[in-house]
């Protein structure tokens, strides 16, 4: 096959990988990266944005502990981001009055404006690769990946899920 061949790259077996989870997701990761990119660039931000930005719109008020618990990232790496998120107008960070060590997290009004923008970009993506997936099979799709994901975070980072 040539870089020119219209048929596209031929048809590789696949056999048990396509059961095994490390496998499809690390290349399901490998193939959704442009789309991934393509959202970032339409909305100007930098990788991870996204998430902690629908994590916060879905959560007034989420401390910064618990933000990084939910993007399973760690505490220092979500705190330059929020600081950043804030220097760009995008979130707002207070004090609870509770625990003075604890920072209760809120968009602001730009913030509002542009998780509006992702929203419809993103919900057109998603359609787009879910494109002649029968509603059912998506809606269990989402149901397992759930599962796994909540499953996955009660065992702990460093455990294996077993």
């Amino acid at each position: 096959m040539t870089d020119s061949d219209p048929k596209g790259p031929a048809a590789v077996e696949l056999g048990p990988l396509t059961r095994d989870l490390h496998f499809m997701v690390r290349t399901l990761q490998s193939l959704l990266r442009p789309e991934g990119r393509a959202l970032r660039e339409a909305v100007e931000v930098e990788p991870g944005v996204i998430g902690v930005l629908l994590i916060v719109w879905l959560n007034p008020g989420i401390s910064q502990s618990d933000l990084a618990a939910s993007v399973v990232l760690k505490k220092s790496s979500v705190t330059a981001l929020v600081k950043t998120l804030e220097a760009a107008g995008l979130l707002d960070r207070n004090r609870v009055t509770a625990d003075r060590r604890t920072n209760a997290l809120t968009l602001t009004g730009e913030g509002h404006a542009l998780i509006a923008r992702i929203r419809t970009l993103s919900e057109a993506a998603q359609d787009r690769l879910f494109e002649g997936v029968p509603p059912a099979d998506r809606d269990a799709f989402f149901r397992v990946a759930r599962h796994l994901m909540d499953r996955l975070q009660a065992a702990g980072p460093d455990s294996p899920a077993g």
